[in-house]
């Protein structure tokens, strides 16, 4: 019976143990998130057009055909930079810029300024007779270049 009473005891302690190392980890994580977090409220909204307004206008007063994406951004805090990254791949899978290179010395070469959103924007859908869900108005669209 004791012995029952020992080895109870003894696991509730290891739990016990196993908890509050967990519960430290935790108070840890929280404290080194924290204070990212606070920062990250005090931002401004991402907004992709602003941001690539921004990095097109970096690209453009570069005086070389291509830039380092480093150079880009050197400057700018840790969260700016990972919001001009992402908006460098956003530009680069509409056709606005090119990027080549190993993540650590990517290249970044101007292609276009003209925006996709701004030539969604522009767009008209032509008129049928038939109306706008009819077939042969989906027959005679024409593809926009981008």
């Amino acid at each position: 019976m004791v012995k029952e009473h020992v080895l109870k005891y003894t696991a509730e302690a290891r739990n016990h143990f196993h908890v509050s190392e967990l519960r430290g980890r935790v108070l840890e994580w929280e404290n080194k998130i924290t204070p990212i977090l606070e920062e990250e409220e005090k931002s401004d909204a991402f907004d992709v057009c602003v941001y690539s307004n921004k990095l097109l206008d970096k690209l453009s007063s570069c005086p070389e055909e291509t830039s380092q994406f480093k150079n880009l951004v050197s400057g700018e805090r840790k969260g700016e930079i990972s919001r001009l990254f992402l908006t460098s791949l956003m530009l680069t899978n509409s056709g606005n810029i090119e990027m080549s290179g190993e993540a650590s010395n990517a290249q970044c070469k101007l292609v276009s300024r003209k925006l996709f959103s701004e030539v969604l924007r522009a767009y008209v859908a032509p008129e049928s007779e038939a109306g706008p869900s009819s077939s042969a108005q989906t027959k005679k669209r024409k593809n926009v270049p981008l």
